[in-house]
């Protein structure tokens, strides 16, 4: 992620990258602590909000209802997590969780400290190094329930993973609007719940 060809807003479309995630995070610890009678309707409230979003794409709005979509969605997320555990039990569901969450923030991290010029090509080694090395220390470290969906839900975060730094080497060198900021980061935080989604509806097919 190269500094010096960057365009001005890539650093800031990180920094909003990061800020999504941190609210994710608040909304599944808050989602614990909640009775499902209120998480579910916020919840759905995260899905309503995501297709108005995408309904309204040419309506700018406001900056609050942007941030608000990854708050809830951390909840949306945590039902999600409940029937994955379920299915594939909390030590693996939890660990690869986590270690998604520590991939992507650490490819913000580094696409924010990086001042040097990095080629594409590198930047896609250290991803498929950086989910190698996470899964492998699940995998060593962890009792989980099944080895074969580790290695199913690695394959899948390194898919989206490798797709969110292909966006981010393209990003850096292209013009974005100060108003396009904040919705350009949704897009790319949003990558990772296509990657939960496209799990879950993988191996809820294997299991059938």
């Amino acid at each position: 992620m190269t500094y010096m060809s960057r365009n001005r807003n890539f650093n800031f479309i990180l920094k909003h990258f990061v800020f999504m995630w941190v609210l994710t995070i608040l909304g599944v610890l808050l989602a614990t602590m909640l009775p499902y009678s209120i998480v579910i309707p916020l919840a759905i409230l995260s899905i309503v909000l995501l297709v108005s979003t995408y309904l309204m794409q040419k309506i700018q709005l406001p900056n609050i209802i942007l941030y608000l979509i990854p708050f809830f969605l951390g909840m949306l997320e945590f039902l999600i997590m409940i029937v994955f555990i379920e299915w594939l039990g909390t030590a693996l569901v939890i660990s690869v969780y986590i270690g998604t969450i520590i991939i992507f923030l650490l490819l913000a991290f580094l696409g924010l400290k990086l001042t040097f010029e990095v080629p594409d090509m590198a930047n896609y080694l250290l991803t498929i190094l950086s989910v190698f090395v996470v899964f492998a220390f699940i995998y060593i470290f962890i009792p989980i329930s099944s080895s074969f969906f580790l290695i199913l839900c690695g394959l899948f975060v390194l898919m989206f993973a490798l797709y969110t730094v292909y966006e981010l080497n393209i990003m850096r060198n292209n013009f974005v609007k100060d108003s396009e900021v904040i919705v350009i980061a949704l897009g790319l935080y949003l990558n990772f719940i296509n990657m939960f989604l496209n799990i879950r509806e993988f191996t809820n097919h294997i299991r059938k």
